[in-house]
């Protein structure tokens, strides 16, 4: 088990925790040095969204095992291979291809890694499985990324640089991602079988619909937060050069969050866990539009940080329970209206954002569109209790 648990955390640090989210250091670094425009950063942003979107939608075809496994690996070698290319050029173009690459990888390691990991499982137990673990690996990249970003800074390394260390640690943890994996049968049991005859009519079911809105809200929540929060810090004279520490404070809470999202799930239901990661995220909004203090900012990171990754690792958990047979096709569904919310958000808020010349107003509508999905949890409760779903 442990060897499983090395493997999940350097699958998801090297597809995600270091592949997106080591730009998020380096694109300061970039306008300075390489001459990387603000809207050019946000471009590159949105072309790595859009490889994520196009990745899960090739994820949702992939059906057997040694499939899945072929686009693993091919993301696991593209992912390092876009980190180190990023240093090969200064051209926007260029940028942009290799961006794209790197959110289509993201993709293998978000669905397909989730999907692999969520099988295992239910071979090897009969308690329903549980996703934290994997999806810590997140945290652990923006960790690692933040921690060797302010490294490589203190010894002067220029932005390619950066990104040619950061494909170094890539490369050393692709060893342990790729040969730790867990090895799986292409055979289904029975019990998977039988679950998956069942879910073949849930894709339009009240069911489907409520976790399928509620996701892309939450897209829409994750994205808002992460990329304008610090860009909401610096309009109020809160941040200047710290705000690399406030993403390292993001990265260090979300990883015990996610282990005690799981409590929640097992202790109590997946929909009191789900239902709590989801306001609290909300009220991280709500609280960072409304008031304009230090103290409620900073208390807006720590309920991000405690409650995002959580709502992907929860929701993910439910899909793959939903299709055992096929957890990787139940996951990719559901992520869709995720990654359409990614590509879409950052534009929607700033458009709103220039309009009312504040990040407020977009901000606080975000999250009421979260407490919206909260109460689609609710509405999905209500029905399953009645056996109508």
């Amino acid at each position: 088990m442990l060897k499983i648990f090395l493997s999940s955390v350097c699958i998801l640090t090297i597809t995600l925790g270091i592949a997106r989210f080591g730009f998020t250091p380096i694109l300061p670094i970039m306008q300075s040095e390489a001459g990387l425009g603000v809207a050019a950063g946000g471009w590159l942003t949105s072309a790595h969204y859009l490889g994520y979107l196009i990745g899960v939608v090739v994820s949702f075809t992939l059906v057997t095992i040694k499939q899945k496994e072929r686009f693993l690996l091919f993301g696991l070698l593209s992912s390092i291979l876009s980190t180190v290319l990023m240093a090969t050029t200064t051209s926007f173009l260029y940028w942009a291809a290799i961006r794209f690459v790197a959110g289509f990888s993201g993709s293998a390691g978000v669905i397909i890694g989730a999907g692999l990991i969520m099988r295992w499982l239910q071979d090897k137990s009969n308690s329903p499985p549980q996703l934290g673990f994997y999806f810590s690996g997140i945290g652990v990249g923006i960790i690692l990324s933040g921690i060797a970003s302010i490294y490589f800074s203190r010894n002067n390394f220029s932005w390619d640089e950066h990104w040619l260390g950061f494909g170094v640690l890539s490369l050393i943890l692709f060893c342990p991602a790729w040969l730790y994996r867990p090895v799986i049968k292409d055979i289904p049991s029975n019990k998977q079988v039988l679950t998956d005859s069942k879910s073949k009519d849930r894709t339009l079911s009240t069911e489907f619909f409520c976790i399928l809105v509620m996701y892309f809200f939450a897209g829409l929540g994750f994205v808002v937060s992460a990329t304008f929060a610090i860009a909401l810090a610096v309009e109020r004279d809160f941040v200047q050069e710290n705000s690399l520490l406030a993403w390292l404070l993001f990265g260090l809470v979300s990883i015990p969050s996610l282990f005690f999202w799981d409590f929640m799930e097992k202790k109590f239901s997946m929909f009191l866990a789900l239902f709590s990661a989801i306001t609290m995220h909300a009220a991280s909004l709500i609280l960072s539009a409304i008031f304009k203090d230090f103290a409620v900012f900073f208390i807006s990171i720590l309920l991000f940080g405690m409650s995002n990754l959580g709502i992907v690792s929860l929701t993910m958990t439910l899909a793959g329970r939903l299709n055992p047979a096929n957890a990787s096709k139940e996951m990719a569904r559901l992520t869709f209206g995720f990654a359409l919310a990614l590509i879409i958000g950052p534009f929607l808020t700033g458009v709103l954002a220039e309009y009312f010349r504040s990040y407020d107003i977009p901000i606080l509508l975000t999250g009421g569109l979260m407490v919206v999905g909260a109460m689609l949890m609710v509405v999905r409760e209500y029905f399953l209790k009645r056996g109508k779903i």
